[in-house]
């Protein structure tokens, strides 16, 4: 770090600190108003803070004029030290300038909030002034010459190989548009072909159910047709039931069947009778 005797007197772009004006005289209440300790305070920290940006200010601007003689390890050394060092503090210290500035004063507000600004520019711009230096040292370091240090055949051949750089990569550019082009085309194509599948299992899914619909009606038809057999088969039993009933019956009390109208008689007759017989098998 250069001495201080070494430094640049304060950088011009920066505005002076505007000297407050003399206040008339003026009644002891107001003067009780005016002259508050915390207010005095508030103003010494935030005097502070402006009078150690412009410091900085003034150091990195001269640093930075500095660099133009400095080659190699020094130049990085120098360039590190203004961007990790410098300008961190310059920013910490814009940083408790805007906290302090809450604090002042109205009638003098107006004043720091526009030195605020202006600094807040300058630094930006110095910041950009290092990242311009840093990137042409690492330019240099890979074997890159500068523009200024170019003739201008050499910038015209360079601007042609940027040129053809550009369009080489134009012409990649394109051709992944067309493969991409070629994809979409492909995937449509297969979602038809899955769009197309997927409408004939729905015909298919239509066609089962219906199946299982008329399957579900030939069940109901064979159910009902099998609890009409029953009940058939049911009566059935029953008569035949019956039947054995009246004939153990005859067995057992032949006379009580006979008295209760139970006539089953002990040899088969035919209900034809012979004559009917006779006369159904002479017509033949």
């Amino acid at each position: 770090m250069p001495p201080l005797e070494d430094r640049p007197p304060l950088n011009s772009n920066i505005p002076p600190r505007v000297a407050e004006p003399k206040r008339p005289l003026v009644s002891d209440q107001e003067t009780q108003q005016v002259f508050i300790p915390g207010q005095n305070s508030m103003t010494e920290e935030i005097n502070f803070f402006d009078d150690e940006l412009t410091e900085i200010i003034a150091e990195i601007e001269k640093g930075i004029d500095g660099l133009r003689k400095l080659s190699g390890t020094a130049k990085s050394e120098r360039i590190n030290y203004l961007m990790n060092d410098r300008m961190l503090r310059a920013k910490q210290s814009l940083q408790s300038f805007k906290v302090e500035l809450r604090e002042v004063p109205r009638e003098q507000e107006q004043t720091y909030k526009v030195k605020e600004k202006e600094y807040h520019a300058t630094l930006q711009k110095l910041n950009g002034d290092l990242q311009w230096a840093k990137s042409e040292m690492e330019r240099s370091g890979l074997g890159l010459r500068s523009v200024d240090d170019m003739s201008t055949m050499e910038i015209l051949q360079e601007g042609g190989k940027v040129q053809d750089q550009s369009l080489g990569s134009l012409a990649r550019m394109r051709a992944q548009i067309a493969d991409t082009m070629q994809v979409g085309t492909n995937t449509a194509t297969k979602l038809k072909g899955q769009t197309e599948q997927l409408q004939n299992i729905d015909t298919d899914i239509m066609k089962v159910k219906s199946n299982l619909n008329r399957a579900d009606l030939l069940i109901r038809a064979f159910m009902r047709k099998m609890m009409t057999d029953k009940i058939i088969m049911v009566f059935m039993c029953l008569i035949f039931c019956g039947v054995v009933g009246i004939i153990v019956y005859k067995a057992i009390d032949p006379d009580g069947a006979d008295e209760a109208g139970l006539n089953v008689p002990d040899e088969i007759v035919n209900p034809l009778g012979d004559s009917r017989r006779q006369l159904l098998f002479g017509r033949r």
